[in-house]
Formats: structure tokens, C-alpha cells, sequence
């Protein structure tokens, strides 16, 4: 795909229409923004201004500055905001309006000011990340695909797991991320219990022969046991949610969720899973262009509620967004933004209950010309056998 700069010409726009001198946006770190606007990812702070259709860039001394052909790059260590001015009254814009991120730091805000500038908001950035290329579309469809296949590996393993009563597992239980108790039926693989640890390393492995980085999302949740960091042993019969939000090489990320169920007995899971994959299905009729991306939002809400469970208490809130170089990125599913074909977007639909544990779906949906499609053909269902 192509690695160079994006935005420029968003940009160019807005410095029109605003009748302003420049843009300025200063990133601390690695940062989305700025691998967005230079196609490059720099761990470090880095100044960028476009001024008269042109891109610079300035970095400190601690790093070697990189040749990029579409712009001007050169070391400068003075503090960010003086740095940008220095760039604006060097190219002719000795003083006038500068446009800049919301999230530009105040210290350089305050430089640009008593350089003689007006700072100005603009969100040509975040409005010309949230509609995708071709070639970003193609980057996030293979970072899906690889997601697809690490939760697959999870499905297969779970499928090939077997169900042990407590008295066989007790013994083995120590150091395979158990939570020792007794008296319940286990999961075990390969010879060894099964946790929910266990079962997000091999996740991770698989994310890794891909060539992804897992960037620290993947999670697997057993039930109503376990925090976060917490790991338990699988149990038959409970949903066991597979999470993973994966980065690609050039920096694009994916988003895949599914819940699988061992042995399972009926019930709350199929209920809360029928209303999720309703509401998964809603999306395929609610994001066309033009569509309303907060009321697609609320119709996510609505119709997994409409199965019986609760807005307030058992219905997800953060039904998605935006996805590109961030998890979370423009357009969320709140508001009153419209949807624009290119936005590519995480469609998230979960159903949580106390006593019962927790049914979750999220995919990648792509808004295009001629409606929305899901990325990759991952299966739903609660089989892991099915996979």
C-alpha cells in the first residue's frame, strides 16, 4: 500500500476556506496523527506545518532525520511551537491565522500566540482519516483477516478441548493459570487445563505468524469469573469471549470479537447471542451513505434490547466507531455525523449479565458506494466446532 503522507490536500482546503497562513499540529511520541500526515512512525516529538501547499517537518537532534521526498525535514530543537513559527515566518507567513488540531499542546499553542499568531481549531485531520482509501481499506481487510484467524485458532482449540471432571485436573492445576477452583467441571487441551490465559497466548501466537501485533487487545473472558488481568480456568457450558484488535504493518488496526460456548445446556447465552447477531445484522441495512451514524447506534441498542435484556444494565453502550490507524476514530455512533462512503467502522454488539456472564460480537464494516459490507467471513455462531 501506499506509505507516504496523507491529509494534504484536507488540509490545503481548510487553510483556504479559513483564510488562514498555515497548519500546525505538534505529536509527542508515537502518535496516529502524525503516522496519518507523514506516513512514517516517529517515536519522538515532531513538529509538522504545512504552509503554501507544502509539508514540513521538524524533529530533534536525538533522532537521525528521515529523507521524505514530500517533504522538508530538519532538526530543530527548540521547543515545538517555536519551531513551527520559525517554519510559517520563513515561508512568508509572518503572522495571520494558523490552524491547528483540537489536541495541539498547550505550551505550543501559547509559542505560536506570542509569535504573533491566531490559533485556530480545525478538524480537517480527524474528517479526512475517518473516510479510508483504497489502499487503507486493503490494509485494515488483511489486518481482519489475520484476526479472523486468531480467533479461528482459539475456536479450534476449544472444539478439540475436552471436558474433565475436578478430580482429574486438581493435580495439574498450579502454574497453568487456574483459579484452583474445586468441585467444577474444566477444560483441558493438549494434556493441561485450559485458561483464559492459555487461550490468549495462542491467540497471540497466531496473530504473530500472521505478521500483526496483537498491541495489547486481545482478551478472552470466561463467564462471570476472572477480572481483567485475572486468569481462570474454562468451564463447559459458560461463554467465553475472544477479543482481538490487531495492528498491521503499516500501522492499521482490526477488531473481531466472538463467543464461543463447550458443552453448552441452552439458555441465557443463546438468547443473549440470537439478539447480538440481530443487532450485527442491523448494520448491513442502517449504514449506507447518508445514513445517520448516531442513529445507527441507537438502532444497535435498540434492537438488542428488544430480545428482553435491558438498555440501561445489560445492553453495551460502546456499540463502536471509527477504526483505522486508532481503535477509536472518527465517525463514532453518536451524534448527528453523517455517514460517507470510505468510513470504515467497528460494530459492536454485547449483552452482559451478573450471574450469567457476558455474549459479545464486534466485526469491521466497511460503508461503500453501494452499501455497507462486513470484512472477512468470520463465523458467529456459538459452535467453536463450526469454525
Amino acid at each position: 500500500m501506499r506509505g507516504g503522507p496523507r491529509g494534504g490536500d484536507a488540509i490545503d482546503a481548510a487553510v483556504s476556506e479559513r483564510d488562514a497562513v498555515g497548519f500546525v499540529a505538534v505529536s509527542r511520541g508515537s502518535d496516529p496523527t502524525s503516522r496519518y500526515l507523514t506516513g512514517r512512525d516517529f517515536d519522538c516529538d515532531l513538529v509538522f506545518v504545512r504552509v503554501a501547499g507544502e509539508t514540513h517537518l521538524r524533529v530533534p537532534s536525538t533522532v537521525e532525520p528521515p529523507s521524505l521526498p514530500v517533504a522538508s525535514v530538519r532538526v530543530d530543537d527548540r521547543p515545538p511551537g517555536k519551531a513551527a513559527a520559525a517554519v510559517l515566518a520563513e515561508h512568508g507567513a509572518s503572522d495571520g491565522t494558523v490552524l491547528a488540531p483540537r489536541t495541539v499542546p498547550h505550551d505550543a499553542a501559547l509559542h505560536l500566540e506570542s509569535a504573533g499568531y491566531d490559533l485556530a481549531s480545525t478538524p480537517a485531520v480527524a474528517d479526512a482519516r475517518a473516510v479510508k482509501d483504497d489502499a487503507e481499506r486493503d490494509a485494515i481487510e488483511a489486518v481482519q483477516r489475520a484476526a479472523t484467524r486468531g480467533v479461528g485458532r482459539a475456536a479450534a482449540i476449544l472444539s478439540a478441548a475436552t471436558v474433565e471432571e475436578a478430580d482429574d485436573t486438581d493435580s495439574d492445576r498450579e502454574g497453568n493459570g487456574g483459579d484452583g477452583d474445586d468441585g467444577e467441571p474444566a477444560l483441558s487441551w493438549d494434556g493441561a487445563p485450559l485458561s483464559t490465559e492459555r487461550l490468549r497466548r495462542q491467540v497471540n501466537a497466531t496473530l504473530a505468524v500472521e505478521g500483526v501485533d496483537s498491541a495489547g487487545a486481545t482478551t478472552v473472558r470466561a463467564g462471570t469469573r476472572g477480572g481483567e488481568n485475572e486468569p481462570v480456568e474454562l468451564r463447559p457450558g459458560e461463554p467465553i469471549v475472544v477479543s482481538v484488535g490487531p495492528r498491521g504493518p503499516t500501522g492499521y488496526r482490526g477488531a473481531l470479537a466472538r463467543t464461543f460456548v463447550v458443552d453448552p445446556d441452552g439458555g441465557w447465552e443463546r438468547r443473549a447471542h440470537v439478539a447480538c447477531d440481530a443487532a450485527r445484522k442491523v448494520s448491513l441495512v442502517e449504514a449506507d451513505p447518508g445514513d445517520d451514524a448516531g442513529f445507527l447506534g441507537s438502532e444497535l441498542r435498540a434492537e438488542t434490547a428488544a430480545f428482553g435484556f435491558s438498555m440501561a444494565d445489560e445492553v453495551t453502550r460502546d456499540v463502536g466507531g471509527g477504526i483505522g490507524l486508532a481503535a477509536r476514530e472518527d465517525p463514532p455512533l453518536d451524534g448527528d455525523r453523517e455517514l460517507v462512503a470510505g468510513n470504515v467502522l467497528r460494530v459492536r454488539s454485547a449483552v452482559t449479565h451478573a450471574d450469567h456472564g457476558r455474549v459479545e460480537l464486534t466485526d469491521v464494516l466497511v460503508v461503500g458506494e453501494d452499501g455497507p459490507r462486513l470484512v472477512g467471513d468470520a463465523p458467529a455462531g456459538l459452535d467453536p466446532s463450526r469454525w
